[in-house]
């Protein structure tokens, strides 16, 4: 039924069967003030108040339920216990008119606190307290006690090392430590133990070479890849090896001769360093004392150079070739000079025998640089711009004499040939920077009969 007709019978009731006829605008009027008694009345049919509650109560709870879900995700970040106890206190004192103080040293004196003035933080802050002291105590009980112990006590505290018998109830452990894994041969290796649980060793060098000491030295001589192996042992059990790869690289082979050799240029004698070296890349050639250290002067880079005798220091005695291969490794060798220069007035050189041609005398005539068998002549490391040369018997006879600087004695005296002996030489001159020399010595003659 429509809210239109039960308007029209109550209204008819109450008029009693009278007929009336309401204009539209007063049938609105009438149904606008009947509206809100009828949303107040329950009727599970039509919208009313309870279903407003309904919805409203539905939705309260939908957004609590999304508020607690947010703050499950976010982080909370507690306030300060003091603002919450004193925003509680204030609340309290309003509605109950007492002061909160009041209450808790109340409720304090019948739970028979001591301390009346402690305030909740500090309640909360004994146990921890209590905890840090019981912890501090400890410590100092313990620092007491250690203190308390004497030397012999505290020795024998400590662990006692593992019987022979308890070594054999434990497997031993097999490593190994070596001074250098890679060099240039020869190679000596020092190799540390730190095996554990065992009584005996056994190496193996990678050579045929073997070992039982526990920390040995080896030097690896052949260049090459070597497998060393340590079995560490007890009378009980067996280990299992250890093993370390030690590469021996390639080391190069210094050797050289020295040869006299000619220099027709300045007419000047050299050396030719005749380099014999193996398996190296880089050459360094010095001038060496007695004491191998190297000397002020000569030095070469170069394969094979050629050293001139007049470069020569008065300290030198040898020449020294250090050579160096690609893998970094070195070798070095020395030769004495031939030509030992004492003084800086030695600067020729005279043979101590020679052999003159049987065929019969000649002029005595010699090439620069020459050295002649035949021919008793200087060999010059520096030409004097003055000489003056005399040949002697034992008795002090002239059988020689010149002023030529390239003339020497063919052996013959008064166009024979003079008799197999000991002579006597004596030569004078000048340098070219104007110092003077004068030289003794004596010479062999002898006759070959295969001329």
């Amino acid at each position: 039924m429509s809210d239109k007709l039960n308007t029209e019978e109550l209204i008819r009731a109450r008029l009693n069967g009278a007929e009336l006829t309401p204009s539209p605008e007063s049938w609105r009027a009438i149904q606008q003030k009947l509206r809100w008694p009828q949303f107040l009345r329950f009727n599970p049919g039509r919208f009313n108040i309870y279903y407003a509650g309904a919805l409203l109560l539905a939705a309260t709870g939908l957004v609590l339920l999304l508020a607690g879900e947010r703050e499950k995700d976010e982080p909370t970040v507690p306030e300060e216990k003091t603002t919450i106890q004193s925003t509680t206190e204030q609340a309290v004192e309003e509605i109950t008119g007492e002061s909160v103080n009041e209450t808790n040293n109340a409720s304090r004196d019948t739970e028979m606190h001591p301390d009346t003035s402690t305030t909740p933080s500090q309640i909360e802050e004994e146990p921890d307290r209590e905890r840090g002291n019981k912890v501090s105590n400890a410590g100092e009980e313990e620092e007491r006690f250690e203190s308390s112990l004497t030397n012999e006590e505290m020795v024998a505290a400590i662990p006692p090392e593992p019987t022979a018998d308890q070594l054999l109830q434990q497997s031993p452990v097999t490593y190994f430590t070596s001074s250098i894994q890679s060099g240039c041969a020869p190679l000596t290796v020092q190799f540390t133990n730190q095996s554990v649980h065992a009584t005996s060793f056994y190496w193996d060098f990678g050579t045929g070479a073997n070992s039982q000491e526990q920390n040995p030295v080896y030097e690896f001589k052949e260049p090459g890849r070597y497998m060393v192996i340590l079995t560490a042992e007890n009378h009980g059990n067996h280990a299992t090896v250890s093993r370390m790869m030690v590469e021996v690289l390639e080391t190069p082979v210094a050797d050289f001769q020295i040869e006299e050799g000619l220099e027709g240029v300045d007419n000047h004698v050299v050396l030719n360093l005749v380099n014999y070296s193996s398996d190296a890349s880089v050459f360094a050639w010095n001038l060496v004392d007695e004491k191998c250290t190297n000397c002020s002067g000569w030095s070469s880079i170069e394969h094979q150079p050629t050293l001139e005798l007049k470069t020569i220091t008065p300290d030198s005695r040898s020449v020294k070739l250090e050579v160096i291969n690609e893998n970094g490794c070195s070798d070095m060798a020395v030769q004495q000079l031939p030509l030992i220069v004492q003084t800086s007035e030695t600067r020729i050189k005279f043979a101590t025998a020679f052999s003159p041609n049987p065929s019969g005398p000649g002029d005595g005539s010699f090439a620069p640089g020459s050295k002649r068998i035949d021919l008793f002549h200087p060999l010059y490391i520096e030409v004097p711009v003055e000489m003056h040369m005399r040949v002697f018997t034992r008795r002090g006879e002239l059988v020689f004499e010149t002023r030529e600087v390239y003339q020497g004695w063919d052996g013959y005296m008064h166009q024979e040939g003079a008799p197999a002996d000991v002579y006597v030489w004596m030569v004078e001159g000048k340098w070219k920077d104007g110092e003077s020399f004068s030289l003794r010595g004596d010479v062999t003659l002898v006759w070959n009969q295969y001329w």
